[in-house]
């Protein structure tokens, strides 16, 4: 399971370029006995943008109710805008799935994530406000649904491969949709007849 501080230096790094990220003074917000940080981020490049405070925290379930009662505090001394912009980041060592999914349901103070027993820190962070901003995978084919239909015909019914191009300009030139079907027909029949 990650640790407290690999979380913290992949928040760091998550936030880079998208927003400015402070840690707390302990004299600003209040504290807790279990291991923690307090993370206030703000985007970059906009003057007016409000703060976003993260607060991490490493402990056992049977400590829950006292995270619960750290994020209360710390929600009272906000001020008003950001008591809505409160996040708790639980490394639970001992926690079941159905237990973590049960703390993040609950939203009295905060959002809450806590993370899972088999989950790495980037994959947390995608689940959260700092999710990775491109998608894995070939953009393009990603952003493009004919794209990606042309792509699912051609490995369904690879004898298309060679079609796909020429198909794909077709539909989307400015023709008619009756001097579309006619490109595709003739590409077919040109097809049946090098047979």
């Amino acid at each position: 399971m990650m640790t407290l501080q690999q979380l913290a230096a992949a928040i760091s790094q998550r936030a880079e370029g998208r927003y400015e990220v402070h840690v707390a003074n302990a004299m600003d917000l209040p504290g807790v006995e279990q291991t923690s940080e307090i993370l206030r981020l703000k985007r970059s490049c906009i003057d007016k943008a409000g703060w976003r405070t993260v607060l991490l925290i490493e402990l056992q379930s049977s400590a829950v109710q006292e995270a619960h009662q750290w994020a209360a505090d710390v929600r009272d001394v906000l001020p008003e805008p950001e008591t809505s912009d409160l996040y708790m980041f639980l490394l639970i060592s001992d926690v079941t799935n159905d237990a973590a999914m049960r703390i993040e349901t609950d939203d009295r103070f905060c959002r809450k994530i806590v993370a899972r027993q088999s989950e790495d820190v980037m994959d947390f962070l995608d689940r959260t406000f700092l999710a990775a901003l491109d998608p894995p995978g070939n953009v393009e084919t990603l952003s493009d649904p004919l794209v990606s239909a042309l792509k699912s015909l051609s490995d369904d019914l690879p004898w298309t491969v060679p079609y796909i191009s020429a198909w794909k300009t077709e539909l989307l030139s400015n023709t008619s949709g009756a001097d579309v079907v006619r490109a595709l027909s003739d590409s077919l029949r040109s097809r049946e007849d090098q047979r």
